[in-house]
């Protein structure tokens, strides 16, 4: 059902010499409630989005047609019945590049996914593209608005980041550059974006970055002072530090990293970056192993991204990375992200830093692989509460109270 991506290196394997440890304290989560949800055993591939107009998630899973992308509205401590956004055998996921939904405070949504190319694929590449639609009546009915990389042969156009916008939505993604190299082993990536109306027609389109990292997860949010996204950007000597770039006055500004780590890795680690922002006020997180030493950093913002603080570790050895982030109503911010436990064990942690930097405990979710089967995980806030969906035994989501302990 899935397939790896080119050049990507298994995230095992790019510290598998470091020794796990764990961290100084962990406890369990409090009050924490499990969401009924209607999927089988093998969904997962899941996102998870959040606005005024409500709480939805969604997933993929297998059908008899191939593959199906499903979403569901939260209903107090259960998701509603589930409604197919699109199946088929040409949908493409795998556990990093996988579809996604966001949600505009209008009620409307806009989904993503992926597709496999019509035509002949030479043993070895990739053929695929991205599609987005747009629904306006809480994912009962959607119409396709735009689509890229339909010229594919051996590469793909994926990973993409969509958003809301107070004009309509804007969706940030890796492509080829163009035009398209028919070279196998050219496995450059750009970071691209669109930006469409509210009634869904494209009105820009085009390249923000010439040269990223070829397959990490990007990340998009909506500050003051426009979109910011981040991503894992490629610079000279193999250095593969975390980016962003900023929507201003009608424009994007050059790429600037959030903190020279120095990564230094001949190939994608497929562990991207996670955005949350609420006005002015930013939060990043993200992994490196940069120096063979795995950690996971949070930073601030207070300019809607211009500048960022001074990062904060939130743990070292033992963090498997796959980070997301929800910023809280005083200023604060709750990270999540996975950790290995050792005999090919692992759970998903969590840590609130305060808006000076202060550190929580670690707090455990609950069990989850530190491999690929865990997918990335969803941390959202929904009004009091933070809601999580990850991939333990099978897909579960749940409500977690503010504070976690």
């Amino acid at each position: 059902m899935v397939r790896p991506v080119v050049l990507c290196i298994a995230l095992t394997a790019a510290f598998a010499h470091v020794a796990v440890e764990p961290p100084a304290t962990t406890q369990p989560i409090g009050a924490r409630a499990d969401l009924t949800l209607f999927v089988g055993q093998d969904a997962g591939m899941y996102s998870l989005a959040a606005s005024r107009a409500g709480t939805f998630l969604s997933w993929l899973e297998p059908a008899e047609t191939g593959l199906a992308f499903r979403m569901a509205s939260l209903e107090g401590d259960t998701w509603s019945t589930p409604r197919t956004i699109v199946e088929g055998r040409q949908l493409f996921s795998n556990w990093a590049d996988h579809p996604s939904i966001a949600a505009h405070d209008d009620g409307s949504l806009v989904a993503q996914w992926p597709v496999i190319n019509d035509g002949p694929q030479p043993p070895g590449s990739y053929n695929n593209s991205m599609r987005l639609a747009r629904s306006t009546d809480r994912g009962r009915t959607w119409s396709e608005v735009f689509a890229d990389g339909l010229d594919n042969t051996h590469s793909y156009t994926g990973f993409v980041s969509p958003l809301p916008t107070p004009t309509g939505w804007r969706a940030v993604y890796l492509s080829p550059p163009r035009p398209i190299s028919r070279d196998p082993l050219d496995h450059r990536m750009t970071l691209s974006h669109v930006a469409l109306d509210a009634s869904g027609a494209r009105v820009a389109n085009g390249v923000v970055d010439g040269d990223t990292c070829s397959c990490c997860p990007t990340a998009v949010a909506q500050t003051a002072r426009g979109t910011i996204a981040a991503y894992r950007d490629h610079e000279a000597g193999e250095i593969r530090d975390i980016a962003v770039v900023r929507h201003v006055d009608g424009a994007w500004t050059a790429p600037r990293p959030v903190h020279r780590d120095g990564w230094m890795i001949n190939g994608c680690p497929t562990n991207g970056p996670a955005l949350a922002a609420d006005g002015s006020r930013v939060a990043i997180t993200w992994f490196t192993a940069a120096d063979d030493t795995p950690r996971v950093y949070v930073a601030f913002s207070d300019d809607s991204g211009e500048t960022f603080d001074r990062p904060v570790q939130l743990e070292g050895a033992g963090s498997v990375g796959r980070p997301a982030i929800a910023l809280l109503a005083d200023g604060s911010a709750v990270a999540a992200w996975l950790a290995s436990t050792g005999g090919g064990a692992g759970e998903l942690r969590m840590r609130r830093i305060t808006r000076g930097g202060r550190l929580d405990p670690i707090v455990v979710a609950g069990p989850a692989s530190p491999g690929r089967l865990s997918g990335m995980p969803q941390l959202v806030r929904a009004g009091d509460a933070l809601i999580a969906a990850w991939r333990g035994e099978r897909l579960r989501t749940v409500r977690l109270p503010i504070p976690l302990s």
